[in-house]
């Protein structure tokens, strides 16, 4: 990797603390068991390629494998996977990969580097929707080649930092180019064939999806559980109540209200515990496509009008950072001071001067008042958040009712622009580099510009930034990104970054959690000490 995300690992490693080592331990592993978790939804579709939301990743993570991976022994550096090894040119703009010999798909077909090559190519192409791994490497990849059964070349379009780290992603996994040519995609259970430790054994709709050991797993003695169940648990207080009654080994990623945390610290003894940065943001977003926020004088008032700070606070009972477009935990000095953002109109406290401001620019379009739907996904963090925005909307002259949406159909309303406003929606990095928000929301062609508005100044700001190899050139130019951003520009409202608690059962070993809350579960590595 370049010297610029070893640093970033170095913050990565200083933020997670104590939670860097939990599991990890110099006894001789097990064999055997079944780790138990769980997940918030059904996942939309099976199709890791096409699909952006965390019941996909986290559905088929042990199924599949990538070219490298975060992980899984060190989860914070980029390692082989279905690489053994590579190397990169002199100029820095063609990697070389190695790939394996003898690895097998789960149906008994050799996997090669046409199998490799065809997930990079599906992966960037511009007619197939590919929101998470395709906006990573489409910007970057120039041409995929594959001289020979067990070597892959990529040549990239220019010199950067981030590529390797986004090919590490948990999202681009390679998968199998006889099915895909077979079923156009791989949507349907019985097309989940990967190379990964785990198989597919069962996927039951609203109630559990489960994985069996690959005997035939490419690393040797790996790995070590039979399999690993993840229940599709919905509400919150099951989700609570399953932890508690020992249903699922570890809670990972979700935020929690604190009596919920003691709940669970004082139901069970056998858990570690520790607050963890959780790589995610959460934003509120406008469709610029339609009335009235197509109009910047609205966005505007929105913008000056949400206090994000009694989100936080109500909301994720403190355990977040506010506004900020980068996490100064988990980035560093590429983060705008706290101090300059806790003074930009929108963000700063009080919110006196703001609401007055926005009121007067809802007035000033709609003297009697606007009416607006608010939709959100059925989870208990949005709606939380948007029982708090509607009365902050009140307060700015905004009468708002709330819509729920089902979660995967909550996602394919985002994706077709059937909203007003998302009241509420995280986005959890795919990768962990600077550059990883601007990349998902704040570009023209990010897949989560849900708002659909042309950010033309922008654009050229991200393009020159992800071009810059000079660490020190580069944080100015993401600096003034961020001013930008918090200027108010975007069709966004950024309510801030969150940090989650961590609960894992002190008999699972072998794990540590990743830098994304994508990495690290496929469970390659994972014993049970029982």
């Amino acid at each position: 990797m370049y010297r610029q995300c070893s640093r970033i690992a170095v913050c990565l490693m200083l933020a997670v603390g104590l939670a860097a080592s939990v599991g990890v331990t110099q006894e001789t592993p097990k064999r055997g068991g079944t780790l138990l978790w769980w997940d918030y939804a059904d996942p939309a579709r099976l199709d890791i390629h096409t699909e952006s939301g965390l019941a996909v990743s986290q559905a088929v993570a042990g199924i599949f494998s990538g070219i490298v991976q975060w992980g899984p022994e060190e989860p914070l550096k980029v390692s082989a996977d279905l690489a053994e090894r590579w190397e990169v040119s002199e100029d820095q703009s063609t990697y070389t990969f190695h790939l394996r010999q003898g690895v097998k798909w789960h149906d008994g077909e050799p996997f090669t580097s046409a199998d490799a090559a065809y997930s990079l190519e599906r992966i960037i192409n511009p007619e197939v929707r590919s929101p998470r791994c395709g906006s990573l490497l489409r910007p970057l990849i120039d041409a995929v080649e594959a001289p020979d059964a067990h070597t892959l070349v990529v040549k990239l379009k220019f010199p950067n930092s981030m590529f390797l780290p986004s090919l590490a992603s948990a999202w681009c996994k390679i998968l199998p180019k006889h099915i895909l040519e077979r079923e156009g995609d791989l949507t349907k259970p019985e097309s989940q064939i990967g190379t990964g430790p785990f198989k597919l054994k069962k996927y039951t709709r609203g109630s559990v999806i489960e994985w069996e050991r690959n005997k035939d797993y490419f690393v040797e003695g790996l790995p070590y559980l039979d399999g690993v169940k993840q229940f599709i648990i919905k509400s919150r207080p099951t989700q609570v109540a399953a932890i508690k009654s020992k249903r699922t080994d570890f809670w990972l990623g979700f935020p929690l209200q604190q009596t919920h945390i003691e709940e669970i610290r004082n139901a069970r003894s056998d858990l570690s515990y520790e607050e963890v940065p959780s790589g995610t943001i959460h934003q509120l977003h406008m469709n610029t496509t339609k009335p009235p926020f197509d109009n910047p004088d609205i966005r505007r008032a929105l913008h000056l009008g949400i206090d994000r700070q009694d989100i936080i606070n109500k909301a994720m009972d403190g355990m977040g950072v506010p506004c900020v477009i980068l996490d100064p935990a988990l980035f560093g000095d590429y983060a705008l001071p706290l101090e300059e953002v806790n003074q930009m109109p929108g963000c700063r406290q009080s919110k006196d001067e703001d609401i007055k401001a926005a009121k007067a620019l809802v007035a000033k379009h709609y003297p009697d008042g606007l009416e607006i739907e608010i939709a959100v996904r059925s989870l208990p963090i949005y709606l939380d958040q948007a029982s708090l925005v509607v009365p902050q909307l009140a307060k700015i002259g905004i009468k708002a009712k709330l819509k729920t949406w089902e979660s995967a159909a909550g996602f394919a309303a985002w994706a077709r622009g059937d909203f007003t406003v998302i009241a509420s929606q995280a986005t959890i990095m795919t990768f962990m580099h600077p550059s990883a928000p601007f990349t998902l929301m704040f570009t023209t062609e990010s897949p989560r510009n849900y708002g659909r508005l042309p950010m033309p100044e922008l654009d050229e700001l991200y393009q020159k930034g992800i071009r810059e190899l000079d660490e020190d050139k580069q944080k100015v130019i993401f600096k003034e990104y961020q001013r930008k951003v918090l200027s108010g520009v975007t069709p966004t409202v950024t309510y801030g970054w969150t940090r989650v608690p961590l609960f894992v059962a002190n008999k699972m070993k072998g794990w540590s959690p990743g830098p994304t809350r994508y990495d690290n579960t496929s469970f390659t590595t994972v014993w049970l000490d029982e």
